[in-house]
This record gives structure tokens, C-alpha cells and sequence, in this order.
């Protein structure tokens, strides 16, 4: 059997423009963080609904977790591409933050900038007192629906998986509006006023 020759007129693909069409399938690194705010809405009022029988089906569970699971996933792409990305020595390919689900591996870059401006002492929320404690949460998470395509609840009543999952979300939003902050101040972006006679000062140091 004679082999089919290649077609000349076939153009030769180029890899610049595939990993440009490849990144434009992603949201924008800068609105991920409204991404995240909007699913976190959405899963708030979803539990919501269901909080007046804490004990529901498997069935009608699994949504709300796919939503505050995949506000996680947004918020954690948000630090480590966005505000965080400059305070991490080594920083990871952006295509594949954009592509994974695992909110652990994301994580380990999140607690990287978090160790690197040593504010461990800030990073705190209910149930999350230490890094390890941050770490166990997202764990905890991730082995629920490790490819965020499974939508297994977890073995607890709505409130309480949505009471953790809210404090998460919002220690993490807070987190990257004060990555934002810090990055500007020390890349020169927000100037550095002397203190006044008010006593009102730079909240960053």
C-alpha cells in the first residue's frame, strides 16, 4: 500500500500561535478574582437554600460543593498568577495553573508567598490557625472531588462544610487584594508618604 504523501499546501502549525490559542481558552489572570467572588456568591445562596434541613440529598449537596470547590480553585489561581506570582522564587508555568483542578498543588504555592512575607500570623480564619492547618483544609477539600468532575459531597451537614468554606474564601480574597497592595508598594507603583501629624501612615510595611 503506497503511503499518502503530505499535502505542500498544508500549513506547517505554528507552537507560538497554538500555546496563544491554548491560553485564550482561560479567563484572564486579571479577572479571576471576580470569577471567584461570583461563584462564592453562588454558593452562598445555594447553601443557603438548603440550611433549613441540614440533612440533604447527596444529590442536592453536590452542586454546592462544585461551587465553593470551584471558587477555591479560582481564588488559589488568582494569588499564585496574579498579586503572589512576584514573591515566589520559582515561579510555576501560568498554563499549567490555568489547566489544573488540584487546589493542593495550587496551594503550595500559596503558602510560598505567604512564607515568603512572613505573614503567618495574618493568614488566619476559623479553622485555619497555621499553614498546616491551611494545608489540612484544602486536603480536605481536594479529597472530595480531586478533579472537580466527581461532585462528592463530603460527609458533613451544609452548614457546616459552607461556614469553613466561607471563611476560606474570604481569608483568600483578603489575601490577594493585600498581594495587590504590597506588590504595588514595593514595585513603586502607590508612593510612600511620611507619616503626618495625624499619625496616619503606610498599613504595609
Amino acid at each position: 500500500m503506497q503511503r499518502r504523501k503530505p499535502n505542500p499546501k498544508s500549513p506547517t502549525p505554528d507552537p507560538a500561535l497554538e500555546r496563544h490559542v491554548e491560553r485564550s481558552r482561560f479567563v484572564p489572570v486579571d479577572d479571576l478574582g471576580s470569577y471567584a467572588r461570583s461563584f462564592h456568591e453562588a454558593a452562598k445562596a445555594l447553601a443557603g437554600s438548603l440550611r433549613g434541613g441540614d440533612r440533604v440529598s447527596d444529590v442536592d449537596f453536590s452542586p454546592v460543593v462544585f461551587m465553593y470547590r470551584h471558587a477555591l480553585e479560582l481564588h488559589l489561581k488568582a494569588i499564585v498568577l496574579g498579586g503572589g506570582s512576584g514573591f515566589l522564587a520559582s515561579k510555576p508555568d501560568s498554563l499549567s495553573v490555568h489547566k489544573t483542578h488540584s487546589v493542593s498543588w495550587l496551594a503550595q504555592f500559596v503558602c510560598q508567598i505567604v512564607s515568603a512575607l512572613k505573614w503567618e500570623p495574618e493568614f488566619r480564619c476559623v479553622g485555619v490557625e497555621n499553614l498546616d492547618d491551611f494545608k489540612a483544609v484544602i486536603e480536605s477539600v481536594n479529597s472530595i472531588d480531586p478533579g472537580s468532575y466527581s461532585f462528592r459531597p463530603p460527609n458533613v451537614a451544609v452548614s457546616e462544610f459552607a461556614r469553613k468554606m466561607e471563611a476560606l474564601l474570604d481569608l483568600l480574597d483578603a489575601t490577594a487584594d493585600g498581594l495587590a497592595a504590597e506588590w504595588d508598594l514595593r514595585s513603586g507603583a502607590v508612593p510612600e508618604f511620611e507619616p503626618d501629624d495625624s499619625g496616619f501612615g503606610p498599613t504595609i510595611q
